[in-house]
C-alpha cells in the first residue's frame, strides 16, 4: 500500500480548512490525524475551543540586562524550547532551499562568494554561551582564523571558551554593546546572531553595520525571533496554538513542573528581560533595507507558542512522534504562508549590498 497517498490528502485537508476558515474542522481534522496515527483516540479530545485574548539605553539598562542573563540557567530553558525538536531547522532548511539542502553550513559555503575559503574571520553578535553559535564556524568547507565575539554578560564567556576550545577556534571575546558598536568596515567572511537580535534596540542601525563589516561575498546568518514585542503574542496565534494543544494528548503537554498544559498564554513581560523582543517586530525590514537577502524562512507562528515550554515531551526517534512533528510543521507553514497568522521566527542567509 502507498503510505504517500493517505499522508497527502491530510496534508491537502489542512490547507482546504485553512482557506475556507473551517477552524472546527480543522481541529477535528487533527484529531482524526492522531487517531490515524495511533497517537491518541479522537473519542478522548475536547470538542470545544478557547482562546485568550523602546526604552533608551543607558549604562544602568545595559547593567539590569547583563544581570538578569546572568542568572538564567540555559540548559533548563533549552530543555524546554520548541527549538529542542532538531529536526525543525532541518525541517525549516529544506523548505527554505526547495529541497535542496538541509546543511546550514553546505547552505553557508555555497553562499560566500569569495575568492579563498581559508584564514577566514567572523564575528558573533549577542554571543552568550557559543553552545548555538560555534557549529556555523565549524565548517568542512571553510577555515577560520579568528573569530570576534561580543556580548553584554561577561560571565557567559567562561563556557564559551569552554565550547569553542574543545571545537578548536580561536575567538575574541569582548564585552560590547552592540546597539552602540561601530564595526570595521570589509572584514567579516560570516557574521553571526543566532536568537540575539530580539535584544538589540538599534535594529536598523546594526544591520547597516553588519552590511558594512561583511567583506564582498562575505554571508551575514541569523536565526532568530521576530515576532510580536515583548513575546506578546497576538490573539490569533493564541486561538491556533490553544486548539492544537486541546488536540494533543495530555503525554504532551506535560510542563517542566510535572503540571498538564490547559492554556497557552502569553508570557507577563514583567518576568522577561529589560529587552526582550524590544524591536522584534522591525527586524524583517531592518535586514531588507540594507542586506542583500540571499535565502529566507520566516515560521513558527504556531510551532513557537504552542511547543515552548512542553517539547521535550516529543521524541523525535519514536515514529509517531516524528509524524506529529511533520504535521505541526505543515500546518504552522500554511497558517503564516496563507497570512493567517504571522510568523515568530526567521532563518535568514544575506549578502552585502
Amino acid at each position: 500500500m502507498d503510505q504517500g497517498k493517505p499522508w497527502r490528502r491530510r496534508v491537502r485537508k489542512v490547507g482546504d480548512y485553512v482557506r475556507r476558515g473551517d477552524w472546527a474542522g480543522l481541529k477535528q481534522e487533527a484529531i482524526q490525524f492522531l487517531a490515524w496515527k495511533g497517537i491518541a483516540w479522537a473519542s478522548r479530545q475536547r470538542d470545544t475551543l478557547s482562546c485568550s485574548v523602546s526604552p533608551v539605553l543607558d549604562s544602568h539598562h545595559l547593567q539590569c540586562e547583563a544581570s538578569f542573563w546572568a542568572q538564567v540557567d540555559f540548559d533548563r530553558i533549552r530543555h524546554a524550547s520548541w527549538g529542542s525538536i532538531q529536526c525543525l531547522g532541518p525541517m525549516a532548511l529544506l523548505e527554505m532551499t526547495h529541497g535542496s539542502t538541509n546543511d546550514i553550513n553546505r547552505l553557508i559555503n555555497e553562499t560566500m562568494q569569495v575568492p579563498h575559503k581559508e584564514g577566514l574571520r567572523g564575528l558573533v553578535l549577542g554571543c552568550g554561551d557559543m553552545r548555538a553559535e560555534h557549529s556555523a564556524f565549524i565548517n568542512p568547507h571553510l577555515s577560520f582564523a579568528e573569530i570576534d565575539a561580543y556580548d553584554i554578560n561577561e560571565q557567559a564567556f567562561e563556557q564559551a571558551r569552554a565550547v569553542t576550545t574543545t571545537a578548536g577556534l580561536k575567538v575574541n571575546f569582548q564585552v560590547g554593546d552592540v546597539n552602540r558598536m561601530v564595526l570595521p568596515a570589509d572584514t567579516y567572511h560570516l557574521i553571526v546572531i543566532f536568537h540575539s537580535y530580539h535584544h538589540f534596540e538599534r535594529v536598523g542601525r546594526i544591520a547597516q553595520q553588519i552590511n558594512r563589516a561583511l567583506v564582498p561575498g562575505g554571508v551575514f546568518y541569523t536565526f532568530d525571533y521576530i515576532g510580536p514585542r515583548r513575546i506578546q503574542q497576538t490573539k490569533r496565534q493564541l486561538f491556533y496554538a490553544q486548539m492544537m494543544l486541546e488536540a494533543l494528548p495530555e503525554r504532551y503537554r506535560r510542563e517542566a513542573n510535572g503540571q498538564i498544559r490547559q492554556r497557552v498564554k502569553n508570557v507577563a513581560p514583567g518576568a522577561l528581560s529589560p529587552d526582550e523582543a524590544v524591536r522584534s517586530d522591525q527586524i524583517l525590514s531592518a535586514l531588507r533595507n540594507n542586506l542583500h537577502i540571499v535565502w529566507q524562512y520566516n515560521w513558527a507562528g504556531l510551532l513557537f507558542p504552542l511547543l515552548e515550554g512542553i517539547a521535550f515531551n516529543f521524541d523525535e526517534n519514536e515514529p509517531s512522534d516524528r509524524a506529529l512533528i511533520h504535521y505541526l510543521f505543515h500546518l504552522d507553514k500554511v497558517l503564516c504562508r496563507s497570512g493567517h497568522i504571522k510568523p515568530n521566527f526567521t532563518i535568514t542567509l544575506a549578502s552585502k549590498r
